[in-house]
């Protein structure tokens, strides 16, 4: 029997915005990776990428609230590859507008921050951010079979 998926397949967890949670998000991106039949190197770079921008939501997205948010955690799988979308409800923000790291600065000389995204688009095929109906929607692809 092959889990190759034959059409569009989508998978969602949604969890309160905590840094306890972060393992059962990675564990339904592992989990959701093996059905999409990512080979191992490129499921362990997408469930990094998606561990980065979940870190980035949980400390920031609702930290002017007493209690976090959600977090929704949407995987779509497709023949070639998979899209996994970060929905949360806080403030505007697009990451992608930042500017990247100057990472041939000694480490004393950079500005703090930015490492992340920065990560996120080396270790994936396309990032992307939308505000929509007053969420950030942060798009990270992986297509199948490119190393």
């Amino acid at each position: 029997m092959s889990t190759e998926p034959s059409a569009a397949q989508l998978f969602s967890l949604r969890l309160p915005a905590e840094l306890d949670q972060l393992p059962v998000f990675l564990d339904h991106v592992r989990q959701t990776a093996q059905v999409a039949g990512l080979a191992e190197a490129q499921g362990t770079r997408l469930e990094l990428a998606v561990e980065e921008a979940l870190v980035n939501v949980f400390n920031y997205a609702y930290a002017r609230q007493p209690n976090p948010g959600a977090v929704l955690c949407r995987i779509g799988v497709a023949v070639d590859g998979l899209t996994v979308e970060i929905i949360d409800e806080g403030p505007s923000f697009d990451p992608l507008s930042q500017p990247d790291p100057d990472t041939a600065l000694e480490l004393e000389q950079r500005q703090p921050g930015g490492l992340g995204i920065f990560m996120i688009r080396q270790l994936t095929d396309e990032v992307s951010y939308r505000r929509e109906e007053g969420q950030n929607v942060l798009t990270i692809r992986m297509r199948k079979g490119l190393e």
